[in-house]
């Protein structure tokens, strides 16, 4: 059974632009801009933007683990956990992000603040 569209293209985000530092994929993978929807408003990210975040993550050594993944076609939901393979201070983290696919990129993202510690890993 083949993946939904939506979780490969959070998964390729994830772990070849974040994981592995191939950022110039963001190009492919995500609208320009992504809108970010948080708590209390909304972040147009350019790609450049999203390239910069992901350059300052990479420089700290940051690994994003998913715990659970959910998707279709047009959404993807992630539970995940962070760490910093540098031993950054304070980078063991986790949360939970909502991407909508729009023609055929991330469009956009909710997600609330980012919490200290991992999530308990219970389904893959």
């Amino acid at each position: 059974m083949s993946k939904p569209e939506a979780q490969v293209l959070l998964e390729r985000y994830w772990e070849d632009c974040s994981n592995q530092g191939d950022v110039e994929l963001v190009r492919e993978l995500c609208a320009d801009p992504i809108i970010r929807h948080d708590p209390g408003g909304e972040t147009e990210l350019s790609h450049q933007d999203q390239i910069d975040r992901l350059k300052i993550g990479i420089e700290m050594g940051i690994k994003i683990d998913r715990v659970i993944t959910h998707a279709n076609e047009e959404w993807v939901t992630s539970v995940w956990n962070m760490h910093s393979e540098n031993g950054v201070e304070g980078m063991r983290m986790c949360g939970i992000e909502v991407f909508k696919v729009e023609n055929g990129v991330l469009a956009h993202a909710w997600n609330t603040p980012y919490a200290e510690g991992h999530w308990t890993e219970f389904a893959r």
